[in-house]
Order: structure tokens, then C-alpha cells, then sequence
């Protein structure tokens, strides 16, 4: 019977949920018309075309800024597990299914960590689900167009697998590494903003007094094993995204490094603005009808001040997580501002919008404390009565949020492709914007994921760290949608000196050129040059930023180059030998062998047998 009640609850939170999401699950292929939507569609839509009309593993696109390295952007999805989901359905039912599931997962998994984890009642895990389910961060990044910011919602996931792996389980702390590599893997800030607050929590739980991972902890010694789980599931996941994070590093290190990272858009001045407290609260609970990334209504932050004082001691660890984020969200606005201070440091000092990046741990922290104190209708006699009010709080909880995130999902998907979107080019060219803003949405001969589908580059496009853009427009693109050819383009491929000819096939890892070569000369590209580039005839050199080929064969004949990017193959060496050795490792402990090995007579072996064990267990 419980079983069947939790089962219905899942229903409840699940059915909800996806009401929501029918409209932008059936606008079909709109989008929406916005500049962060385009950069993201554009990311997905690279990762689709090179896999099924290249048939080549994504390392690099000649589509962007006249040659990118997109593995090594930070905020490039190929490797994420849920761009599987674009490829499948095309990039914009992606974006469009993987927030859905983003919110599903942070509804349910509220859900099940107040019941499994936190020791919650059904109704009061249920109406914490329901309210984290159809908070509004979530929908308000994704109508912003920043699809890659819905793992946000993974932070209940995070802490629910923390909790199973502290009462004993094994399998949760295997699960859990992928759940944060897979966060990691689209680079987008908000994953190490939540890995950040996980730990926090994880810190706190240490302290004897709270009970943050158990139902009751009266223990006098420090209580490290949610702590523990946490570090070594995120070393687990860095060792394992190796293959994504090398080429991330070589791409930050040569825009400044982690200590002083050159982004798109960013000031080396601290000068960013944070909530005020006025605006804090009055959002939070929607005063006057404001709505934002904090918006929960008063019912749950009622319940939360009460939960506060009733149950003090589970809820302090949780009050001082949204004291600390609440004040990182106030940034320049606190009394003393902790962001400041925070901002010096790497990771940190990639943050420039507060409110985008420590508002979803507020939310989810009102949420989540929200449901304890359900635990009072307990004594509520007759049984009836108590299920009747809880029933009446969670629909009034609902009345006000539900309505509002149901409004922002309706209104997201609403664009229609423009119809020369969908007219390819015979030849790939590439354009450039003439006086206009790299943040755009128009005109559309200007906008990199309208210009990727037709099968046409964009030297200035949208991106968080761009490289050199050395290449050449053929045309450029005016405030009218106009084209306007550029005198000085010779060409995609062409030689410096003589009138050889030359014509080129693009693909993203590589290039086929055909020559025909009278004399010596200089095989010019009109791609940006990179020193992985190898080639199988001539001398491959740096000209002006692009690619040149020194060509002293003559006759009719076959140039191929390939991009081979070192720091990929070097990360993947290392994601495979850590998967490898995971295997290995969970094999030994599930056979015993990891146990029988503490008694071995190498020390090596008896001692890191002991170590990992300690980890684990």
C-alpha cells in the first residue's frame, strides 16, 4: 500500500509537470527568438550535423568564427550524454526535451529526497516536490534562451544519491560521478554553483548536531561520509571527463587562464549588482505580482519560518546554506559583500551575474525545507483531517505557483524559422556582421544557428570565449538583412602568388583540397589556423592567422588535412584508463577480492585496498 501511495505521488508530480510543458513540447520546430537560444541551438545543431551528414566525431566546426575548436569550449554539448536528445529529434525538440526532463528530475528527486533522505511524511515530501517541480528558475532560463542552465534541477538529485550512498548503498555512489560529469559537460557556471552548494551542505552535515543525511544523528564525532561521497564522486567525474576537460583548459589557458579568464562580455573591474533585500523578498514571495528566479509564494516560505522554529535542528543546516547564497545573492547590496570577496578566485571570477548563478539554491532551499513541517498534521485526530489539510496546502501552494510557470512555459517557443533558413547553399561561405551586436537575434543572414543550417559560416558569433577570427567574409551582413560582398575574399582555398587553382571540401575535423599546380606556391585556406592541423602533403604553417599550405609539387593532385587536437586524445587516455579502473574496482569490492586484498602481502595492495574500502564504505 505505501508503495502504491509513493508510486501516485510520483504520478501527481510527474502529471503536473509535463501539463506545463505541452505547449513548447508541441510547438514543433519554433524557437525562440533570442540571441543565448540561438548560441546554444547552434552548439546542438554542429554536434548533429557532424555525426549523421559528416559522419565525423565533433572535435571541431568550420562553421564558427571561421574555424573553432568547439570541444574545447567550455559550454559545448558534444559530450554531454543528453545531446543524444538532438540528435535524435533535432536540435530544437533537444533543448526542448531536455528541459522538460531537467524539471521532472528536479520535482521527483525533491520528492524522493524528502522521503527517503530527510525522513518527510508523504504529503510533506510531496508538496515540497510539487513547489521545487514548478519553481521558476528553470522556465525563466530556458524563455531566456540559456537551455544549458536546467541543471539546476539536478541539485535534489545530487544530494538524494549522497544520502542512499550514507545509509549504506553502493550503487548511488556509481551513479553519482555521471550525474555530476554530465552537469559538468555543458560548462555553463550554474553546475559549479550547484556542485558548490552541495558540498556546503555536505560540510555541514559534518557537524555532530545536525542531521542534515540522517533521519537522526546523536552522535558526538564528526560525521564525514556524505562529505567524503561527495569529494570523491566529483574527483570520480573529473578524472572520468578528462576527455572534456583538457580541451576545455587548453581553450581557457589561451584566453587568460582559470585566475584570469578573458570572457565574452566581461569586465576585469568588479562593478556587478546583486539582488537588493527589498527586491530578495518581495520576489520571493510575489509581491504584487513580481516574479523571478527566487518566486515561490508565501505559503512555502511560511512553512519554511515555521520549520525553522519547530524543527530547529534539522532545519539549521539548511538555514545556514540559504543565509550564505542568499548573501552571495545580495553581492554588492550586503552590508559586507562575500561575492567580492569569493570573486578573486577561479571559477568564481567567471561569475557576473549574481542572480543567474545563487538564486536556484535559495529556491531550492525554501523548497526543500518547506515539507517538514507536514510532520505536524501528524497529530491531527481524526486521520481524515489531517489528510484534508494537507491536501488544502498543497493545492493552495499550487494555485499560486502552478499558474505562473504554466504562463512562462506557454509563451516560450513562438518563433517560426524564417523560409530562406531552410534554402541550403551550393557553396559554404562565410559572413560577418558590419556594426552589429554579436548578442543578436537579427537579421537572420546574421545569426549563426540560422546561418549553420543553410550551411553558412559566421566569423563573429555569439560565444562565451572566442578565439582568433582571421578568417575572410565573403560577405557582410548590414542592420537590413542585407549581404554586401567584401572585395578583399579570394576565396575559401587560394594561392598567394600565381593563378593556380584550387577547390576545397570542408568537413569539421579535416579538409580535401584539389589543386592544380603549375608552379611552387602557397596554398592559402580560409580557416583560422591551429597547430594540430597536420597535412599529408607540403609544410603546414600560420599565414596572417589562417591556414597555408607550402606546395612545391606540381600537377593535378589530392591535399588532405586533419585536425588532431592533442589535448583531446590525452584527456580521452585518461577518461578511459578512470573508467577502466572503476570497473575494476567495483568488480573487486562486488567479488570480495577488494577485502581479501587488505591482507595482502604487497604493500601497495594491502594499503590503497584499505584506502579505497574507506572511501567506499
Amino acid at each position: 500500500m505505501k508503495n502504491r501511495l509513493d508510486l501516485l505521488a510520483i504520478c501527481l508530480i510527474s502529471i503536473v509537470i509535463t501539463l506545463s510543458s505541452i505547449s513548447p513540447l508541441l510547438s514543433g520546430r519554433k524557437l525562440n527568438l533570442n540571441s543565448d537560444f540561438f548560441q546554444y541551438a547552434s552548439r546542438h545543431e554542429s554536434v548533429r550535423k557532424s555525426l549523421l551528414e559528416h559522419h565525423t566525431f565533433p572535435l571541431r566546426a568550420y562553421w564558427f568564427g571561421g574555424g573553432f575548436p568547439t570541444l574545447g569550449d567550455p559550454e559545448d554539448p558534444t559530450l554531454n550524454p543528453l545531446v543524444l536528445l538532438s540528435i535524435l529529434f533535432g536540435p530544437v525538440m533537444g533543448l526542448k526535451l531536455i528541459g522538460f526532463l531537467a524539471m521532472l528530475i528536479g520535482g521527483l528527486g525533491t520528492y524522493a529526497l524528502g522521503r527517503y533522505i530527510l525522513g518527510y511524511t508523504r504529503w510533506g515530501a510531496l508538496f515540497a516536490g510539487l513547489i521545487f517541480g514548478c519553481s521558476l528558475f528553470v522556465p525563466l532560463r530556458i524563455a531566456d534562451g540559456n537551455p544549458n542552465e536546467v541543471y539546476a534541477a539536478f541539485l535534489p538529485l545530487c544530494l538524494l544519491l549522497i544520502g542512499l550512498a550514507c545509509q549504506g548503498k553502493k550503487l548511488p555512489l556509481l551513479i553519482l560521478p555521471f550525474v555530476f560529469y554530465t552537469m559538468l559537460s555543458d560548462g555553463k557556471l550554474t553546475c559549479f554553483m550547484g556542485m558548490f552548494y552541495v558540498s556546503v551542505l555536505c560540510l555541514l552535515g559534518a557537524v555532530p548536531i545536525f542531521s542534515t543525511f540522517t533521519r537522526r544523528n546523536t552522535s558526538k564525532k564528526i560525521y564525514i561520509r556524505p562529505l567524503k561521497f561527495c569529494l570523491l564522486a566529483l574527483g570520480i567525474a573529473f578524472l572520468i571527463g578528462m576527455v572534456r576537460i583538457l580541451p576545455a583548459l587548453e581553450h581557457i589557458n589561451a584566453k587568460g587562464g582559470l585566475a584570469n579568464i578573458d570572457l565574452f562580455f566581461y569586465s576585469e573591474t568588479y562593478g556587478f549588482s546583486g539582488y537588493t533585500f527589498q527586491q530578495l523578498w518581495q520576489e520571493a514571495v510575489g509581491w504584487k505580482g513580481r516574479q523571478g528566479y527566487v518566486t515561490l509564494g508565501w505559503l512555502p516560505i511560511t512553512l519554511f519560518a515555521i520549520a525553522t522554529f519547530v524543527f530547529w535542528k534539522r532545519s539549521l543546516p539548511w538555514v545556514i546554506a540559504l543565509v550564505l547564497f542568499a548573501w552571495l545573492l545580495l553581492a554588492n547590496n550586503a552590508p559586507i559583500d562575500l561575492f567580492k570577496l569569493l570573486w578573486n578566485l577561479p571559477i568564481f571570477n567567471g561569475v557576473r551575474q549574481p542572480p543567474k548563478y545563487f538564486s536556484f539554491q535559495v529556491a531550492f532551499t525554501l523548497a526543500v525545507v518547506s515539507g517538514q513541517p507536514f510532520w505536524l498534521l501528524i497529530k491531527l485526530r481524526p486521520q481524515w483531517l489531517a489528510h484534508l489539510v494537507a491536501i488544502i496546502v498543497i493545492i493552495g501552494g499550487m494555485w499560486f505557483l502552478y499558474p505562473k510557470m504554466a504562463k512562462i512555459r506557454h509563451n516560450t517557443y513562438n518563433f517560426e524559422k524564417p523560409a530562406e533558413a531552410l534554402i541550403p547553399v551550393k557553396e559554404f561561405f562565410n559572413v560577418q556582421g558590419k556594426n552589429l551586436s554579436r548578442s543578436r537575434s537579427q537579421p537572420f543572414r546574421a545569426v549563426t544557428y540560422l546561418n549553420l543550417i543553410r550551411n553558412v559560416g559566421t566569423i563573429d558569433w555569439y560565444t562565451g570565449i572566442p578565439l582568433a577570427e582571421n578568417a575572410i567574409p565573403k560577405y557582410f551582413v548590414d542592420a537590413d538583412n542585407n549581404y554586401i560582398p567584401n572585395p578583399e575574399y579570394r576565396g575559401e582555398a587560394f594561392f598567394l602568388e600565381s593563378k593556380n587553382k584550387a577547390e576545397v571540401m570542408f568537413h569539421p575535423n579535416s579538409m580535401i583540397v584539389q589543386v592544380k599546380l603549375q608552379m611552387p606556391d602557397v596554398l592559402v585556406i580560409n580557416q583560422n589556423y591551429h597547430q594540430d592541423w597536420h597535412t599529408n602533403r607540403g609544410s603546414i604553417f600560420n599565414k596572417d592567422g589562417l591556414i597555408a599550405v607550402q606546395l612545391d609539387e606540381t600537377g593535378n593532385y589530392e591535399i588532405r588535412l586533419r585536425y588532431i587536437p592533442r589535448s583531446f586524445y590525452a584527456g580521452l587516455t585518461i577518461s578511459v584508463l578512470s573508467l577502466a579502473t572503476l570497473i575494476f574496482i567495483s568488480w573487486a569490492y562486488k567479488t570480495a577480492r577488494l577485502t581479501a586484498w587488505t591482507q595482502h602481502r604487497s604493500a601497495f595492495v594491502k594499503h590503497s585496498s584499505r584506502v579505497i574500502l574507506w572511501l567506499i564504505d
